[in-house]
């Protein structure tokens, strides 16, 4: 080790290094903590654009199904889904970043799937592409028989 004239142990220097180490380190968090919430925030959105969508297209009764039923009805036939469904996506994200597809798991659940494509802001610089993030949500028609007089 290097001494000093007064035959002390010189640490010149090793502060230096440990503060540029330091600074790396927050660097690197300050770097996964934006990427981190910039696709935590895309995947809240996509969720509540899904949510939002399954619970519209649940309410889309098929009206015609209703009225020309003779009997009691079990559940509520949905109709225009995916119409409903896609006028939803306009209007919750005009920009058209987020992708929305709806199915019939039965005659009266809707499910919806949403899709986003996620450009991180720090580590996109890098090359590192887009991150694809998903979110899904289903919703139902329920029929409540009246209750006995």
């Amino acid at each position: 080790m290097p001494r000093s004239a007064a035959g002390e142990v010189a640490d010149g220097g090793t502060i230096l290094i440990l503060t540029l180490g330091y600074l790396m380190v927050a660097v690197m968090l300050v770097i996964v903590v934006t990427d981190a919430s910039v696709v935590y925030l895309a995947r809240r959105s996509v969720a509540s654009a899904a949510d939002g969508a399954a619970l519209a297209a649940a309410q889309r009764i098929d009206e015609n199904a209703i009225y020309s039923t003779g009997g009691a009805l079990h559940e509520l036939p949905l109709s225009d889904i995916t119409d409903t469904v896609n006028q939803y996506q306009r209007q919750a994200d005009p920009s058209g970043h987020t992708t929305l597809s709806s199915s019939l798991v039965d005659a009266g659940t809707v499910r919806v799937e949403g899709t986003r494509a996620v450009d991180l802001p720090v580590v996109g610089y890098l090359g590192i592409g887009p991150v694809t993030v998903r979110a899904g949500a289903q919703a139902q028609s329920v029929v409540r028989q009246p209750a006995a007089p």
